[in-house]
């Protein structure tokens, strides 16, 4: 059966601020606009029944949100979680990339003191030159290797075909094949038109 509008609206906002409940210093997540964003990707990644699906299942373990308290919304996403783990998994991930991509928990992560930004692309962050001196960026196991930035060199294509995709052409008379599965000259083979072809009247 299809949950409300209204009911659904609060399901998703009751449940992610279970999940992420926010301080003094980050905002619950239903105050920095989590839910609506979980709602558009679990939608998108599982289709239009996602939203009526979770709401069945927060039903059967011990729901609606609503008119629990504290304590006991918490038992309901512990059964959640522990029942529907697929489910569970499916939406956290969602809450937790929507939450921590959110301006105003951005904004309070760095408040912290950190560089952070709400993807690692296209921002970047500024990275240490390597140092072969530290035993964690040049491990001493001697397992493996590289090649040297100055030592690379250009791969030989020579002896690829001009244009690998072209169609496949085989004369009788010299054997020599173009584009894909090319053969050596005098391999013997057949024109294209025949190949696989029985014996004819002139022995070919």
């Amino acid at each position: 059966m299809a949950t409300g509008p209204a009911a659904m609206a609060a399901m998703l906002r009751e449940l992610v601020d279970v999940l992420l409940p926010g301080d003094g210093r980050f905002p619950a997540a239903s105050d920095a606009g989590t839910h609506g964003v979980v709602a558009d990707r679990m939608v998108a990644q599982s289709g239009e029944t996602a939203l009526d699906d979770l709401a069945q299942t927060i039903e059967a373990c011990g729901g609606p949100l609503g008119p629990l308290a504290a304590s006991e919304r918490q038992e309901v996403v512990r059964r959640f979680e522990t029942n529907h783990p697929e489910q569970f998994e499916t939406l956290r991930m969602i809450a937790y990339l929507a939450y921590y991509e959110s301006p105003a928990v951005v904004r309070a992560v760095r408040s912290l003191g950190h560089v952070y930004n709400d993807a690692p692309q296209p921002a970047g962050y500024a990275m240490a030159s390597f140092d072969k001196t530290d035993p964690h960026q040049a491990p001493a196991h001697r397992r493996g290797h590289y090649v040297r930035t100055e030592d690379v060199t250009r791969l030989d294509l020579m002896p690829l075909p001009a244009n690998p995709l072209a169609a496949e052409t085989i004369t009788q008379d010299d054997a020599v094949a173009s584009g894909r599965g090319a053969i050596a000259k005098g391999a013997g083979s057949k024109p294209a038109d025949q190949a696989g072809a029985g014996p004819t009247g002139d022995g070919t």
